[in-house]
């Protein structure tokens, strides 16, 4: 499945500069823990105007943005620079949020390796990642005490 761009954060769902009229592509259904509920996670195109100019570029701009397709992160509007395997990091724990990973796994998965499960190479990828994105954002990647890492943005984003 191609995920393409995805705005995480405070995105007006309505918005025509969001979605530009297409449609979304569902891109996870994750139950909440408790209600027998579940939240579907839509993504839509943005188009390049949306991220720079026009009455809701700011409302735009607001958030985490991931181009899968470009292989760029938007925080808050401003461009951050990750390195290939930060990139792979954010996009696989954010297209799994809140599911807790371990290093092991994450090895497996994003590196797709198997050496050592002691190996600090996940959490040194994590640190930076969350100084990189920052601390408004560098907090969804949430440390699970002796298992792993998960993506976890708040409620409604």
């Amino acid at each position: 499945m191609q995920i393409g761009t995805r705005l995480l954060g405070r995105p007006e769902a309505d918005s025509p500069a969001v979605h530009d009229g297409a449609d979304g592509t569902l891109l996870a259904v994750v139950p909440i823990p408790g209600t027998g509920t579940s939240l579907a996670i839509v993504g839509y195109p943005v188009s390049a105007p949306a991220l720079g100019s026009g009455p809701d570029a700011a409302e735009v701009r607001t958030g985490l943005l991931l181009d899968h397709d470009q292989r760029r992160v938007w925080v808050d509007g401003a461009e951050v620079t990750l390195t290939f395997q930060e990139f792979e990091l954010l996009a696989f724990l954010s297209a799994h949020p809140a599911t807790v990973f371990s290093r092991a796994d994450l090895v497996r998965r994003v590196w797709q390796r198997d050496f050592a499960a002691d190996s600090r190479t996940v959490d040194v990828h994590v640190s930076r990642l969350r100084h990189k994105l920052g601390a408004a954002y560098g907090r969804y990647l949430v440390t699970e005490y002796r298992i792993g890492y998960q993506f976890r943005p708040p409620i409604g984003s």
